[in-house]
């Protein structure tokens, strides 16, 4: 008798149709692992290396694999270099003949690339019960053990095994045959197990309508099939423009300490903090101090975002030349990226990959409460500067071009769309080319500001819109600016400056600023204590208890919101706090405060992730469809797409016209984009 319901082969036929695939396999390969470090031998697992980096590693091998077609009863299990062979070819060859097939997996980046990376066997759409957990849940843990107990907590036998354990640190050549029966009955349970939560998860995500399941297949693709190929000299110029930068700014400062009498200083001191916090008690200035969290101890609070030294920056401007050492030496993102990306990129032509060899790493549902993409596998791709040599590095593949469409100012429009706004949203309607940047920084400086006559007020009126929309103090305001905010050089500006800034904002944004109040005195209170409040344009948000709910019917979760207590000089002062998606060492979760600014700011770049998404699948699938290309990811609020070359302007035209539409239920919402397309990623 078949363990499946007629629910269960309905969803699956009718996911079948909707994505036109003809077989879906569900898989899970076993590979071996070391997770500690002993008789001389480093550790060797996921936990410490990239996938790129474990999966080409010398060391690395498989040790099964199972999987099962559609709904058959018998799953599949076999180890061996033949056994592999053999299955793998066995789905290459059905895609030959025409067949489209899915793949499901439980973190499909990892089997799928395994697949594609060691096997050439790419997949027709791409699944991830992981991923759709993160979406359906994604304050709790995603692992498959985590998912089958919340899915099924009154059925033990619906459990993960832990048989895994008993081949840590085993070649597959020394593995017993019992140990191969223990590996095949864990690897077959793993695949039963992905297998009834991908039918579980189906019908709750959408079924065939679901912008979140192709939204996951753009983005899996993008992960396990290379999309850019990789200019090297490029990054090694990045690499020695670097190396001058740290040597000019250290030099400069330790000829600055030798006028001032210190005659040990070496490079070291401004990179360790004990050494720099001896150099600044030396100028009699006052060392900030924070309790560390790996000790306890008080510690020198000497990072870059400490407020307190971030006030002695503001304070002190005059040893302006060492906090300039002291972040080029402790920040090494633009060296250590390029070195990345150098070893990637070679990493996956050394396998074959020429054309194309470096995936886009994004992590789906990266950003846990809002949902927003994320960069993965230490590259994080999204924060290359625009028009940097990292992005300029990245080329299409042979009869390609990159396509790049980029959502004007689309937080910014959410918010004054979601709090009503309806002055500012009416200059955006009137005129497309409307710059709020430029008319804040008009009020801030008393001064016409334009990006083309005064780019560096205009930044200032950038950092203050997109900064204080959420309701952030002057102080916060201050310490935002000296972060160096939106990839601007850190600015460093003084009480009085910050708060006119913070008041000329406010006096200009009513509504955002009444709807703030809105959020803590009604709003909150729903999510603490339960009810449902409707809210927003159109009523279209709704609060439930822990949870608000989107218009797209993404869902944020506070889960288990309730009010706490703090003793202050004024007395108790009730704050909410919830569950966040961290956990302590004992497995419980940890508590995050929720304010009012916070769930602002969750609401407007949620509201903006699911704009982006509805677009990047509409884009996706009418370049398919036309034969013209695919989306190859996304950066914050752009779209990156290959464009067949002898048809740019279509496709191109494709990108703009769909993000220039607002998801139908965005009634009022004003979008603008902006791009271009080259072989290189440069727009």
């Amino acid at each position: 008798m078949s363990c499946f319901t007629q629910d269960d082969k309905l969803a699956l036929d009718v996911i079948k149709k909707a994505f036109e695939l003809d077989i879906i396999v569900f898989l899970d390969w076993e590979t071996f692992y070391k997770s500690r470090a002993n008789n001389g031998s480093k550790s060797f697992s996921l936990k410490s290396m990239t996938y790129p980096e474990y999966i080409y590693d010398p060391r690395f091998h498989e040790t099964g694999l199972g999987l099962v077609i559609d709904l058959d009863e018998h799953i599949e299990y076999g180890h061996g270099g033949k056994f592999y062979n053999m299955q793998m070819q066995k789905l290459k060859d059905a895609r030959a003949d025409g067949l489209r097939i899915g793949l499901v997996a439980h973190n499909t980046v990892f089997d799928g690339a395994i697949c594609n990376w060691r096997y050439g066997l790419e997949f027709d759409f791409y699944f991830d019960t992981m991923l759709m957990r993160k979406y359906l849940a994604a304050h709790r843990p995603s692992s498959l053990n985590a998912c089958a107990k919340d899915e099924w907590p009154d059925d033990p036998a619906l459990r993960k095994g832990n048989d895994l354990a008993d081949v840590d640190g085993i070649k597959y050549e020394y593995i017993s045959e019992e140990q191969h029966a223990s590996l095949a009955k864990y690897c077959r349970q793993d695949v039963n197990l992905m297998r009834r939560l991908f039918l579980s998860y189906i019908p709750r995500i959408g079924l065939a309508n679901s912008t979140e399941l192709r939204a996951m297949h753009i983005t899996l693709r993008g992960n396990i099939e290379p999309q850019f190929d990789i200019r090297h000299d490029l990054l090694e110029e990045v690499i020695e423009e670097e190396n001058i930068k740290d040597g000019e700014a250290v030099v400069e400062a330790i000829e600055y300490c030798y006028e001032q009498g210190f005659d040990d200083i070496t490079p070291k001191t401004f990179s360790s903090n004990q050494q720099y916090a001896t150099l600044l008690a030396g100028l009699e200035l006052r060392v900030p101090k924070k309790i560390s969290k790996t000790t306890g101890l008080l510690t020198p609070a000497l990072g870059k975002g400490d407020p307190e030294y971030i006030r002695l920056q503001i304070d002190n401007p005059e040893y302006a030349v060492l906090y300039k050492a002291r972040e080029r030496m402790k920040s090494t993102i633009a060296k250590s990226r390029a070195e990345r990306m150098i070893s990637v990129s070679s990493t996956f032509r050394k396998h074959g990959f020429t054309d194309a060899c470096m995936p886009f790493f994004l992590n789906y549902y990266g950003a846990g409460q809002t949902g927003r993409w994320s960069g993965g596998q230490k590259l994080n791709q999204q924060n290359n500067t625009r028009g940097g040599k990292h992005r300029l590095s990245m080329l299409a593949p042979d009869g390609y071009q990159i396509g790049v469409c980029d959502l004007s100012n689309i937080e910014l429009r959410v918010n004054l769309w979601f709090c009503g706004q309806e002055d500012l949203l009416e200059n955006f309607r009137n005129d497309p080319n409307f710059d709020l940047y430029s008319d804040i920084a008009t009020d801030i400086f008393s001064y016409k500001v334009t990006k083309k006559t005064h780019p560096d007020e205009r930044q200032m009126g950038k950092a203050a819109a997109l900064g204080l929309g959420f309701s952030m103090g002057w102080f916060g305001f201050q310490q935002y600016l000296a972060s160096g905010p939106l990839g601007m050089e850190p600015m460093f500006k003084d009480d009085e400056f910050c708060r006119n800034v913070k008041n000329a904002y406010d006096v200009k944004h009513y509504a955002i600023k009444a709807m703030w109040h809105f959020l803590a005195n009604t709003v909150m209170p729903v999510i603490v204590n339960g009810g449902e409040l409707r809210f927003g344009p159109n009523d279209l948000y709704i609060a439930r208890k822990d949870q608000v709910v989107l218009p797209s019917g993404r869902v944020l979760q506070y889960s288990n919101a309730r009010y706490k207590g703090e003793e202050t000089q004024s007395g108790v002062s009730m704050k909410v706090v919830f569950d966040s998606d961290k956990y302590d060492r004992w497995g419980k979760p940890v508590p995050k405060y929720l304010w009012h600014g916070l769930l602002i700011e969750n609401i407007a770049q949620a509201t903006a992730r699911d704009i982006l998404a509805e677009q990047l699948v509409n884009v996706d699938r009418e370049l398919d469809e036309k034969y013209l290309g695919w989306v190859m990811g996304s950066v914050h609020d752009e779209l990156l797409a290959a464009l067949k070359e002898g048809n740019e302007d279509e496709a191109f035209s494709i990108m703009k016209r769909n993000m220039s539409k607002a998801p139908e239920w965005a009634i009022g919402l004003p979008l603008a984009n902006e791009g271009g397309y080259a072989k290189e990623y440069s727009k």
